[in-house]
């Protein structure tokens, strides 16, 4: 499961995960997850998550601007998981006021990669 990828990830960069939160969709992985350690926090119908949903907003919003610098009127499908991706990645290369290290991208942490301004 990715879920369990991602965790692990974490793990071996030395973060441990105590809490996911997710909605309705993710209960199913419930037990998974309470076998390893980690508690699955399933909100209810109609409730949301605001730092989840903001970032959401924040992705849909620049993939959207990448859409719209695009003279295309339909895109396949690859293409718009990668304009996805980069919106992710653009987010994680620089480091966040709020974050953990003001000199360090959230980035840096979890892969270990050097992030080369001029070359992304």
């Amino acid at each position: 499961m990715a879920l369990k990828h991602v965790l692990d990830t974490y793990k071996t960069k030395g973060f441990m995960v105590h809490t996911v939160l997710g909605d309705g969709q993710f209960a199913s992985l419930q037990k998974g997850l309470a076998n390893v350690g980690v508690l699955l926090n399933v909100i209810s119908i109609n409730e949301h998550v605001p730092d989840i949903e903001r970032q959401i907003r924040t992705i849909k919003e620049r993939t959207r601007v990448t859409y719209a610098t695009l003279q295309f009127k339909a895109l396949p499908p690859r293409l718009v998981i990668e304009m996805v991706h980069a919106s992710v990645f653009l987010l994680d290369t620089f480091p966040v006021s709020s974050g953990i290290s003001n000199t360090i991208s959230p980035h840096k942490f979890i892969t270990g990669v050097n992030i080369y301004y001029n070359k992304q």
